[in-house]
């Protein structure tokens, strides 16, 4: 806190920088350890929940063959060759040994795991085949075949470098056995359908039994020196756990393994794969995170130093020189070699302390300019002073010779430079403004004839005493007649609405039906009065709506719209507000009515 109300800069940035660096640092090193220990615990339950799937697939695939042996059991052909084949003919006992053989056949196909499958029946003293026929069984492969099925659940066992699903029917009362069934296993189907496991991690897959007496691999032949480690994993952990994993090391290297066990067809599987490839790029994650951390520590420094050089020393020769400025000294002049902001920024300056020097002395010469203008002012009021004057004589003359439009036009004429007169006062009652702009439009009803029709309502009660700047309306109707409604030869039209809104304000509404309104135009009208735009058009418009917001608002003003007979919409939005006493106190007041 005591770097941070240093009232040096330099020291501040440097020191909010850090702060700023070091806690993003800190909780991205907190997410990543996070991030880790999540991913491990996906990964590992990842792989357990597709090792158990593929178990389960195995397992189900085993229950299949055995489904098929039993149904097999009950064969009509096998049933005769075992028991009766001795009352059979030849031919009845051929056909029979070329049915079997062909049921094989499709024994084979309907499984994915299935190289061979053989019966032998001690009757005939043959061993059937798929399509074929061999020599009786040999008394060591019916003792394994008897051995193995002990307990009538079918096993996987390694005879004679094949793999064995024996399946075996017990004799009846003691009688001999009717026949043997073997199943052989094609270790290179088992080994394609597990590869699936491990197709995206590129690891190792084991399965064998839990007895140990049979392994297959994906490992290759230099890999074979590892099994015993396998086994030693596979052993201690399916005894305590059906399914799990855990971490080991396998030719020098660590790997993350998962297995599981099934003690349907009492075997393990254990996929493994090399920690590396699992959580290598978590581990460059956090090497890159701290080389980040030392790097941007490095480069905070080196910023501070150039933000010294590029920012605080300038700023300090800047502080340095308002000083002397604050002092009365004008005479300073600032100079910067490089081409930046600062450049800028001391040329301004040195601008702004010679315009201080020009002001001085222009102050004097302009109390002698104010009293010239109010000199001027003064004349300015005696012209249309003398020229209401005349004007009236001129209506006293007309009256008296009877000529009736010529009275009526001077005493419009009369009331208009009347109102034009009164510069005693910048704002007036909204009722003067209003009878002030009916009297111009009647002066255009002389000169237009009946070629314009003008609708005026009456003025809301409410709104006669709100008082407003002068010559707001009667500027938008000249803007009307000269733009709109001067080449209508006939049926033109120009309506003034008054009426008062549900939020408090007064909204009047002056529309035409000129036919010369372009849309570029409209759009350019909206844009003058947030743009400040001058031009020929527009500077009466403008300086009405500006003059609007200076007096009441920025909610009040002038907006700009299409007419319902495709001509110009004016709308005044005047707020209902009675007086402005705090800030017109000193003003003459003005009768209403």
């Amino acid at each position: 806190m005591r770097y941070l109300r240093n009232p040096n800069i330099f020291l501040r940035v440097v020191f909010l920088l850090l702060i700023i660096i070091i806690p993003i640092y800190l909780l991205v090193f907190v997410i990543i350890h996070t991030s880790g220990i999540i991913l491990h615990k996906e990964i590992a339950g990842s792989m357990e929940s597709r090792i158990n799937s593929y178990s389960e697939l195995l397992d189900s695939e085993i229950n299949h063959v055995a489904k098929l042996k039993t149904e097999y059991l009950y064969d009509e052909d096998l049933q005769m060759l075992s028991t009766v084949s001795i009352t059979l003919t030849n031919y009845e006992r051929l056909s029979a040994l070329n049915r079997l053989s062909r049921k094989l056949q499709l024994f084979k196909d309907s499984s994915r795991i299935v190289e061979n499958v053989q019966v032998y029946i001690p009757n005939i003293q043959k061993t059937i085949g798929i399509m074929s026929y061999s020599a009786p069984m040999s008394e060591e492969e019916m003792a394994m075949i008897r051995e193995v099925n002990t307990d009538h659940s079918p096993k996987i066992i390694s005879w004679h470098d094949q793999l064995i699903m024996a399946l075996y029917d017990p004799p009846n009362s003691g009688a001999r056995t009717n026949f043997y069934f073997k199943i052989e296993l094609s270790p290179s189907l088992l080994i394609d359908s597990l590869m699936k496991i491990t197709a995206k991690e590129d690891g190792r897959f084991y399965l064998m039994d839990k007895a140990g007496s049979w392994l297959l691999s994906n490992a290759s032949a230099s890999e074979q020196k590892s099994q015993h480690t396998i086994q030693a994993f596979l052993s201690n952990s399916s005894q305590s756990r059906i399914s799990g994993f855990g971490n080991l090391n396998l030719d020098n290297d660590n790997y993350f393994g998962a297995y599981s066990s099934s003690n349907y067809s009492n075997t393990t599987l254990l996929v493994a794969v090399p920690d590396r490839q699992v959580f290598g790029l978590l581990h460059r994650y956090s090497q890159l995170f701290w080389i980040l951390f030392a790097i941007s520590i490095a480069l905070v420094f080196a910023y501070s130093q150039r933000i010294y050089l590029l920012i605080h020393r300038p700023l300090q020769v800047m502080v340095r020189a308002l000083r002397k400025v604050e002092d009365g000294d004008y005479n300073i002049y600032l100079r910067h070699s490089k081409q930046d902001e600062f450049q800028y920024v001391y040329g301004q300056f040195n601008m702004m302390v010679s315009r201080l020097r020009e002001l001085i002395h222009e102050v004097y010469e302009q109390r002698i300019h104010t009293q010239q203008a109010e000199l001027k002012q003064l004349q300015s009021q005696i012209n249309p002073h003398f020229l209401y004057n005349t004007m009236f004589v001129l209506h006293r003359m007309a009256a008296s010779y009877g000529l009736t439009d010529v009275t009526r036009f001077t005493d419009y004429l009369g009331k208009y430079f009347l109102f034009l007169t009164r510069t005693g006062s910048s704002e007036i009652c909204l009722l003067d403004e209003w009878n002030h702009a009916i009297i111009y439009t009647e002066i255009q009803k002389i000169r237009f004839s009946d070629r314009i029709e003008v609708i005026w309502p009456e003025l809301p009660d409410s709104f006669q005493t709100v008082r407003v700047p002068r010559m707001i309306i009667q500027p938008l109707l000249e803007n009307a007649y000269k733009y709109a409604l001067e080449k209508k030869l006939r049926k033109g039209i120009l309506r003034v609405t008054a009426a008062a809104a549900d939020d408090g304000c007064l909204r009047i509404h002056i529309e035409d039906n000129g036919e010369y309104l372009e849309e570029q135009t409209l759009q350019r009208l909206v844009s003058s009065l947030d743009e400040g735009a001058m031009n020929q058009e527009t500077t009466g418009l403008v300086n009405v709506h500006r003059r609007l917001q200076l007096y009441f608002a920025a909610g009040a003003g002038l907006s700009f719209d299409r007419s319902e007979w495709n001509g110009l919409k004016i709308t005044i939005q005047i707020p209902h507000r009675e007086e402005k006493e705090h800030e017109h106190k000193h003003v003459p007041s003005v009768d209403c009515g």
